[in-house]
């Protein structure tokens, strides 16, 4: 157990040193001279090449990624050029609030996903069945842009039960995280829908039903267990697509994330903070994905055996 878990901490390891160097290298062939985009239009060539200095950019690129390397290892990022502050202080200012908010969404999906998936899958011909069919077509086929602009001239502007953007408080986070939640809802009530159905049809579960156990306690208790394994993947794979959909709802909602700051970052070509953001939230999505997997064997010991 103890070697299956350290490969796949040194795997993960590995993945995000890998992302943090292509992101570095590809940010510096195709966002420009920073130097130039941060002096003025008509400045001379020596505070052009000052700037160079200043940014460590007139060293050989070799270096400058050995340099970012051992600094990012510190948890130094490097400054942004727009807000002249350090990179990592400007994320973790808003990385709380777009986790918060990545978090409700996730769920208020897998609550949906777990209620409405085991009734549909019981009750093949009930409404149950019509009701998720319906909400996942509509999550698979609604924007999330398209999403949030509708909860907003319904619930805040004809309504005025929440508010339309912002980020103050519980009740600016419901229908942006609404919003991201139709999104990836279809995908997980789906996978729990077919995982319920073929656990139904086990044999424990018929034997469970001879012995007079009630139906609540069969498919909320017994057969969930096993259902519910393959929707921790798919809840895996979802926390990439999380961090993008709620970066679109944070623009529409004027909320105050990282996709904010990020859509600032990308308007003022400040290479520093994208980068930096790039790889904060691809090492957030490859520990989320450390976590469930290891959850994952501890919830089903043959994928470790497997692998051994």
């Amino acid at each position: 157990m103890k070697i299956f878990i350290f490969q796949r901490i040194a795997q993960a390891a590995i993945i995000v040193c890998m992302i943090t160097i292509t992101v570095f290298i590809i940010l510096r062939l195709s966002a420009g001279d920073p130097a130039r985009i941060k002096a003025p239009v008509f400045a001379r060539a020596d505070i052009i090449e000052q700037y160079r200095r200043d940014f460590g950019t007139d060293r050989p690129l070799v270096e400058q990624l050995m340099s970012f390397v051992t600094n990012a290892v510190q948890g130094n990022l490097g400054d942004s050029f727009r807000y002249q502050a350090p990179v990592t202080d400007l994320i973790f200012d808003a990385m709380p609030k777009t986790l918060a908010l990545a978090g409700a969404a996730l769920l208020f999906s897998v609550t949906i996903a777990i209620v409405l998936g085991s009734l549909a899958a019981q009750r093949p011909q009930s409404i149950w069945a019509w009701l998720a069919s319906t909400v996942a077509l509509f999550g698979q086929s609604a924007p999330v842009f398209w999403t949030g602009s509708i909860l907003v001239l319904v619930f805040a502007v004809g309504l005025g039960w929440f508010p339309a953007g912002g980020g103050d408080g519980f009740s600016s986070i419901i229908l942006p995280a609404f919003a991201v939640m139709l999104s990836i809802l279809p995908t997980q009530l789906r996978i729990l829908r077919a995982a319920m159905e073929r656990a139904l049809q086990d044999e424990y579960i018929r034997t469970a039903r001879a012995f007079g156990v009630s139906n609540v306690r069969i498919t909320f208790v017994y057969a969930l267990k096993n259902a519910f394994l393959p929707l921790l993947t798919v809840i895996g794979l979802d926390v990439g697509y999380l961090l993008g959909g709620v970066i679109v709802a944070e623009v529409v909602f004027a909320y105050p994330g990282i996709g904010e700051l990020a859509l600032i970052a990308l308007n003022s070509r400040d290479f520093p903070l994208i980068q930096g953001i790039t790889i904060v939230s691809a090492s957030i999505f490859v520990a989320v994905n450390l976590a469930i997997d290891l959850l994952y064997t501890a919830l089903d010991p043959r994928i470790r055996l497997e692998h051994t």
